[in-house]
């Protein structure tokens, strides 16, 4: 649940966009308006204190087999400390680059290393980034050693070591990580429970797009997805309603052709709205996990569409 798989986000020119020509404000409602804002976030997987030391633990045996001496930190998905370890031997002076390397992998959600990358290494941007994060009271380095916890395409953490070179600690870094993902999926914790017997009842409803795509959708521009008893669909793109069937087979589901409505808008919503139809176009089969989250799949088993559940309009 943070391809980027995690965070609705757009270009700010986009929202800017999206906000001045939407009719509605944060004060007031239409007549027609089916949906409310979200106060929370569902379906998130969060790194706990056991799972951090599960990869202190992979992460000292590599650096073991390897033979060097480092300092290991794991944090949480917002670059809080979770555990740390410093090995015998491992410098002192890398206590808190590891820490640094860590919260950075974290929080950029991505491995720490030279900007723009490891191929075009521009020592001057490094040191200027780095110096803009310090200023500004936060952690941020380019060094390499950072390396993000990945689960369900959401970032929950990262492994940072120092105390080697920028390869060896990096790889260290890797080994941590890929042993905690490889034990949580194997256990089957990575995903939320489903017993893969959801009946037609389940998905009817009114839900609202918080991925399409694994990508982030405008947060102010609510595109919904309404399931009736009966197998009829309707919505709203943010910029067009529309309507149509479904067919509803236990897990499967396939939505056809639908009819909308043929206004315009701004270039950032029509293309949201591209997206999303596209998307019901190919859904084939779902799913609800354990938070009530609504996950729309292709015959592979891809992700398509993850939806929230909104109040009845009834």
């Amino acid at each position: 649940m943070l391809s980027q798989h995690r965070f609705r986000t757009a270009p700010i020119g986009l929202i800017m966009a999206a906000i001045m020509t939407t009719p509605h404000t944060a004060g007031a409602q239409t007549a027609d308006d089916d949906s409310q804002p979200q106060l929370v976030r569902r379906n998130q997987v969060q790194l706990t204190l056991a799972g951090a030391e599960r990869a202190i633990v992979a992460s000292r045996s590599k650096a073991e087999q390897m033979g060097v001496n480092v300092n290991i930190s794991v944090v949480d998905d917002g670059g809080h400390l979770l555990a740390f370890v410093r090995m015998d031997g491992a410098r002192p002076g890398s206590v808190y680059t590891s820490m640094t390397k860590a919260t950075s992998a974290a929080t950029k959600r991505g491995a720490t290393g030279p900007l723009p990358n490891a191929d075009s290494a521009n020592t001057h941007l490094s040191l200027a980034v780095e110096a803009a994060a310090a200023v500004s009271g936060g952690k941020f380095t380019t060094l390499k050693g950072g390396v993000p916890i990945v689960i369900n395409d959401q970032v929950i953490g990262a492994v940072g070591v120092g105390g080697a070179t920028g390869e060896q600690d990096a790889e260290v870094a890797t080994a941590g990580v890929a042993a905690l993902t490889q034990e949580i999926e194997s256990m089957g914790d990575a995903l939320s429970a489903d017993d893969g017997n959801h009946t037609k009842d389940s998905i009817v409803g009114n839900w609202l797009a918080e991925s399409i795509e694994q990508a982030g959708v405008i947060d102010r521009v609510q595109t919904t997805l309404q399931i009736a008893a009966d197998g009829s669909v309707s919505g709203d793109t943010g910029v067009n309603r529309f309507h149509g069937k479904a067919e509803i087979n236990g897990n499967e589901l396939q939505i056809g052709p639908t009819a909308m409505t043929r206004r315009a808008g701004p270039p950032a919503m029509m293309d949201q709205e591209s997206r999303f139809v596209a998307a019901l176009g190919k859904v084939k089969q779902f799913r609800i996990d354990d938070n009530g989250m609504l996950f729309l799949l292709d015959a592979n088993n891809a992700e398509l569409l993850r939806m929230s559940p909104l109040p009845s309009s009834n």
